[in-house]
């Protein structure tokens, strides 16, 4: 039997990232451990006959019949409830379906599952065809650690097996030792391990009703197997509680840990994906950034004196410092634009990756969550993914980093063409000739002249340089809007798995 330290899990449940699950685990046990009779649960899939046979032990041991157990061929059962039947306390589960999809279908397997792990004998109700999709489930919950004793099987509904006992009834105990066998055999159970073979309404007798007892049946006693079943769950004392107890504690807190550590495994699986995807966000905002101030070096290194080039030349300089200005600009603006393409490309790359997918619904997720409450949970499983959202949403908004460039790039293209943008420059340097023309002597030869030059040059390269600066900041407006999601959620991202990386080694190492 593999002993944990149920203390030891306690602590590390309460130190997940994200939050605790101790309290939540804790309660559940708590509540468990202070009933003083030993808990018979009932568990096995849809329409095996549960509620039939929990009414028939009822009826059988001189009980009433409870109003919450009804008796159809239909989905009753949706809640865990209990009984006493003798000096134990016995339990009805709802039916759990392997790889539910529904909700409802989710929930009745999730309460069932729980209502297994907090019992001190459980009890699998199989059908005639002992199991199908459900067959990997009870192998699961069969392989966790009971003590001898502590496992029942019961094949129900025996009497529709296929050989009718009023007629054959050599021929249905052959089959009742031959489904026996099949059974041990299916599951890897040795013969410490009771299996009740029983037919607790037969041919229906007490079909739905409530209010029957125990003549109901007695025409079907000889054969129909529930009193040997009967004996059994009355021989539960409490004078066993001890152990079975302990037992029931180790089991559970096992479950508990190892039911954490898979989803936490596969947290920690989706997260690193997802922080693979945001580093490299953060790593091409760096590189475009510093690409995009490279370029915007060059073309004010190519600016500086130029103007003041084309005006020490003979010739009348208006025409040619616009024509000059004009080139300039088209030859740098071009490169910003293979920039800008270089970045649409690689972002339609990326997101057609596989990865894509799942970083772009966990930002989803993140945004919507102050918008909509989160949907109820039922299990641990869906709590651990709760708690993960919550390190990622308390770290910040992550719209912070995209808003403002968003609203900037929503009129991406609208600035001036080449021809248009220069335009300020051409109404400028029109005057300026227009004022040489007037004084060109002046201008040419003294002092003022050369003054009034470097005026005229610093004064087109800063009409230059404003007329550049929003195709600049435009390329950085996109940068960042087209990498906000992946840098914002960057090093909240390796927080957390870093977190999840340790969590799963301290679990590891309780088991």
């Amino acid at each position: 039997m593999t002993v944990v330290d149920i203390d030891a899990v306690r602590n590390w449940l309460g130190r997940l990232p994200g939050g605790s699950l101790a309290g939540r685990y804790g309660d559940d046990w708590d509540t468990f451990a202070a009933l003083d009779r030993p808990v018979v649960t009932l568990f096995g899939a849809y329409d095996t006959g549960k509620s039939s046979l929990l009414r028939r032990l009822i009826v059988d041991t001189g009980g009433s019949v409870p109003g919450w157990l009804t008796i159809s061929a239909r989905h009753e059962t949706f809640d865990v409830n209990d009984t006493a039947i003798g000096g134990c306390v016995v339990r009805d589960t709802p039916g759990f379906t392997a790889g539910a999809a529904d909700p409802r279908a989710r929930t009745n397997t999730g309460r069932a599952l729980a209502a297994i792990g907090l019992t001190d004998i459980g009890v699998a109700v199989l059908t005639t065809q002992l199991a199908t999709a459900e067959r990997d489930l009870l192998r699961e919950l069969i392989a966790r650690d009971w003590p001898a004793g502590a496992l029942w099987f019961v094949v129900s509904r025996f009497d529709e097996a296929g050989a009718d006992p009023e007629y054959d009834l050599d021929g249905y105990r052959e089959l009742r030792d031959h489904k026996v066998r099949e059974l041990r055999e299916l599951f890897g159970i040795g013969e410490h391990v009771p299996v009740f073979v029983v037919a607790q309404d037969p041919y229906q007798t007490g079909g739905p009703e409530s209010g029957l007892d125990r003549t109901t049946w007695d025409a079907f006693r000889s054969w129909d197997g529930m009193e040997a079943l009967t004996d059994a769950v009355r021989a539960v004392s409490p004078a066993g509680l001890p152990g079975w107890r302990a037992a029931a504690g180790q089991r559970y807190w096992a479950a508990a840990l190892a039911g954490t550590l898979t989803e936490l495994r596969g947290q920690l699986a989706d997260y690193t994906a997802q922080a693979a995807v945001a580093a490299r966000g953060t790593e091409r905002r760096d590189g475009w950034l510093s690409e995009l101030d490279t370029l915007d070096r060059a073309a004010h290194a190519a600016l500086d004196g130029l103007v003041d080039e084309v005006m020490r030349r003979p010739r009348e300089p208006g025409a040619e410092i616009q024509q000059t200005l004009d080139t300039w600009f088209s030859r740098h603006e071009a490169r910003l634009q293979r920039l800008r393409q270089s970045i649409r490309k690689t972002r339609d790359r990326e997101r057609a990756q596989p990865s894509w997918p799942g970083f772009a619904a966990l930002v989803t997720t993140l945004e919507n969550r102050e918008q909509t409450a989160p949907a109820a949970v039922a299990g641990h499983v869906e709590s651990v993914g709760t708690m993960m959202l919550s390190v990622l949403k308390a770290a910040g908004d992550v719209t912070r980093g995209k808003s403002a460039a968003a609203k900037r790039l929503a009129a991406l293209g609208e600035h001036l063409g080449t021809a248009e943008a220069v335009l300020p420059l051409a109404v400028y340097l029109a005057k300026v000739v227009d004022d040489r023309r007037a004084d060109g002597a002046r201008l040419n030869h003294d002092r003022a002249a050369a003054d009034q030059r470097q005026q005229v040059a610093a004064e087109c390269t800063r009409l230059a340089r404003e007329i550049w600066q929003p195709y600049v900041d435009e390329v950085r407006d996109q940068i960042i809007a087209e990498t906000a999601d992946q840098a914002d959620l960057d090093a909240s991202l390796r927080e957390l798995v870093a977190g999840l990386q340790a969590a799963v080694t301290a679990g590891e190492r309780l088991t």
